[in-house]
C-alpha cells in the first residue's frame, strides 16, 4: 500500500512537472483512445438484428411476440409493417421454430382439434365451423401464390333438399390482394376458380367470382351459365384472334428485319406488316374417277368394260270379228283372216368401270388471307436499291401478289432527335454518376491524407517536444552541476573559483557582481521554468 502510495505520489509530481501544452496533448490523446475503445466496445458487443417475420397478419404477429415473450428471447417490432426482428444469430433456429405458429390470419381445420370439448354440438353449428375452416384452408392456399399476398374467401354452401331438382348449389367469392407490380391472368384465375370449385361440394365454375384489391373483376366472362370456358374455342374469341395476328405479325417482321438489319445496321431500318388472316374452317370434298388403266376418267362419259346384246323378233296372224250390237238378236259373226301381227325386243347390258377416288380437305383456321408490307430505310435510296429490297423483303416473309399481297419500300431520313436526346441525358447522368464518385473517391482519400498528415504530425511533434524536453532536462542537470557549490545570495559577495576563466571584458561603470545579477534576471525571464526547479533543488539540499 505504501508503495502504491509512493508510485501515486511520484506520478502527480511528475504531472505537475509537466508543462500545460504537453498536459493537453496528453488529455487529447487519451480521450482519443478512450473513444476508440468504446466505439469498438459497442460495435462488438451490440446485439446484432435480423428480421424473423415481416408483413405479418396483425393476430399472427400477436402470436410470435406472445411466444417470443414467454420463451424470453429479445425482439424488437416494427407496428407499421408488423415486422418482427430476433437477434441475427439465433434468426434461422426461430424461423423453424416458430413457422407452425404462423396462420396466415386464417383459420383452418385445427377448429376441430378440440372436438371433444364440442360434444352436443348441432348440425347446424357443425356446418358453420366446417364452413368457417374451409375458408380459412382455401385462404391460405391462395396466398402461398407467388402474385397475392393476401386474401379473403366467403362460401355460400349448398342447401341439400330432398328432390334432387331442389338443391341448390353452393357459390364462392374470392378477393385477392396483389404484391406490388404484380397481375394476375386468366388462366391464373382460371386455376384459382378451379381450386376454389373443386373443393366445394356442388360449386359449379360459374358461381365463383374472383375480385382484386382494385375493385376488378377478374373473373368476368371466363365461363357462361353452362360452366362451359368462353374462351377456349379460338374462333369465337377476338382477343385469340388479335393474338395469333399479332404473332404472325410478329414473325414475319423479324425475318424481314434479319434480312435488312444485316446489310443497313440494327436502328435503320423498320418493317411493319398487317396479317389478315381467316378464321373460317374450310371442309372439301373431292371424287375421282379412274378407268381399267389407273388414268382419271370423266363421270360424264365412263369407260366400257363390256356389253351385251340380245334382239328378238315374233309375226303371228291377227283375226277379226263383227257382231250385231243387241246381244238378243241372233249371233251373226263374220270373221276376217286376212292381217298378221308382228313384235320384236332387244336387250342391252353394259358394264362401266366405277373406280373412284373420295378426298376430305379440311382447312384450320388461321390461314393467311393477305399481307400488306411496309419498309423504311434510314436514308434515301434509288430505283434499283428499291427493287432489291423488295425482292429481298418479298422472299423473307412469303410475297403472294394472287393472295392480294402489297409491298412498300421506301427511303426516308429518320427523326433521331429522341434517340440523341436520350443518349444524351444518359452520357450526363453517367458522366454525373462518374463525378460523384470521383468526388467521394476524392473525399475519402482528402480523409484520408488529413488522417495521415495528422498523425505524422503528431508524431513529429511529440518527437520535437522529447527532443526538446531531453536538450532542457541535459541543460538542467549541466546547470545544476554548476550550482551545487553555489551557497550565496544576491548581494554578497562571491568567493573567487580555483577554477580560471577568460577574463570578461565589462563595458562602463559595470563590475563583475552586476554582470552576474543581470545574467541571473536574464535568465530568470527565458526560462523560469528551470529556474524554480533551480529553486526546490537548493531548498530540498537544505532540507537535508
Amino acid at each position: 500500500m505504501k508503495k502504491l502510495l509512493e508510485s501515486l505520489k511520484n506520478l502527480r509530481n511528475k504531472w505537475g512537472e509537466i508543462s500545460k501544452r504537453k498536459k493537453i496533448v496528453f488529455l487529447i490523446i487519451v480521450v482519443a483512445i478512450i473513444a476508440s475503445l468504446v466505439v469498438f466496445l459497442v460495435s462488438t458487443t451490440r446485439t446484432k438484428y435480423a428480421v424473423l417475420f415481416s408483413k405479418l397478419d396483425s393476430s399472427d404477429a400477436a402470436t410470435v411476440i406472445s411466444k417470443l415473450d414467454s420463451d424470453k428471447i429479445a425482439h424488437k417490432e416494427d407496428s407499421s409493417t408488423n415486422t418482427i426482428y430476433v437477434p441475427a444469430a439465433d434468426v434461422d433456429k426461430l424461423r423453424l421454430q416458430y413457422a407452425t405458429n404462423l396462420k396466415g390470419g386464417s383459420t383452418g381445420f385445427e377448429l376441430f382439434d378440440n372436438s371433444a370439448n364440442k360434444f352436443g354440438t348441432t348440425d347446424s353449428e357443425f356446418n358453420v365451423e366446417y364452413q368457417r375452416a374451409l375458408q380459412g384452408e382455401l385462404e391460405r392456399t391462395i396466398k402461398n401464390f407467388d402474385e397475392i399476398s393476401d386474401a379473403r374467401v366467403h362460401l355460400v354452401m349448398s342447401e341439400d333438399s330432398a328432390f334432387v331438382k331442389d338443391s341448390t348449389p353452393a357459390s364462392a367469392s374470392v378477393t385477392v390482394k396483389m404484391k406490388a407490380g404484380e397481375t394476375l391472368s386468366k388462366d391464373q384465375v382460371k386455376a384459382i376458380i378451379s381450386l376454389v370449385s373443386g373443393s366445394v361440394k356442388n360449386l359449379p365454375k360459374e358461381n365463383v367470382q374472383v375480385v382484386d384489391d382494385k375493385m376488378a373483376l377478374l373473373s368476368k366472362d371466363l365461363y357462361n351459365s353452362k360452366g362451359k370456358d368462353d374462351s377456349s374455342d379460338t374462333t369465337d374469341s377476338a382477343e385469340n384472334r388479335n393474338k395469333m395476328e399479332s404473332n404472325v405479325e410478329s414473325e414475319l417482321e423479324k425475318k424481314a428485319l434479319d434480312s435488312l438489319e444485316s446489310i443497313y445496321g440494327k436502328g435503320k431500318v423498320k418493317v411493319k406488316i398487317n396479317a389478315d388472316l381467316n378464321f373460317d374452317a374450310q371442309e372439301t370434298n373431292s371424287q375421282t374417277y379412274y378407268d381399267n388403266k389407273g388414268n382419271p376418267n370423266d363421270p360424264k362419259n365412263p369407260t366400257i368394260v363390256s356389253q351385251h346384246s340380245q334382239e328378238s323378233t315374233n309375226s303371228q296372224p291377227q283375226s277379226t270379228s263383227s257382231s250385231p250390237l243387241d246381244n238378243n238378236t241372233n249371233s251373226n259373226t263374220i270373221a276376217n283372216n286376212n292381217s298378221n301381227s308382228t313384235s320384236s325386243s332387244k336387250d342391252v347390258t353394259t358394264n362401266y368401270d366405277v373406280s373412284s377416288e373420295t378426298n376430305k380437305t379440311v382447312k384450320a383456321p388461321g390461314d393467311v388471307r393477305r399481307l400488306t408490307i411496309s419498309v423504311i430505310v434510314d436514308g434515301k435510296i434509288n430505283g434499283d436499291t428499291q427493287s432489291t429490297l423488295t425482292n429481298v423483303v418479298s422472299n423473307a416473309v412469303g410475297y403472294n401478289q394472287q393472295r392480294g399481297d402489297t409491298i412498300s419500300v421506301e427511303g426516308l431520313p429518320f427523326d433521331n432527335t429522341a434517340e440523341t436526346e436520350a443518349k444524351k441525358a444518359l452520357k450526363e447522368m453517367q458522366d454525373a454518376q462518374n463525378a460523384a464518385n470521383k468526388q467521394k473517391m476524392y473525399m475519402a482519400i482528402a480523409i484520408g491524407a488529413g488522417v495521415l498528415a495528422l498523425a505524422i504530425i503528431t508524431f513529429v511533434v511529440i518527437m520535437i517536444r522529447r527532443r526538446k524536453q531531453a536538450a532542457d532536462e541535459e541543460e538542467f542537470d549541466e546547470d545544476l552541476d554548476s550550482t551545487q557549490n553555489l551557497d550565496v545570495v544576491v548581494g554578497d559577495e562571491i568567493k573567487k573559483s580555483k577554477t580560471k576563466f577568460a577574463p570578461i571584458d565589462f563595458e562602463g561603470e559595470e563590475d563583475e557582481q552586476t554582470h552576474i545579477e543581470k545574467e541571473i534576471k536574464k535568465y530568470a525571464s527565458t526560462k523560469p521554468e528551470q529556474v524554480v526547479d533551480i529553486v526546490k533543488a537548493w531548498l530540498t539540499n537544505e532540507e537535508r
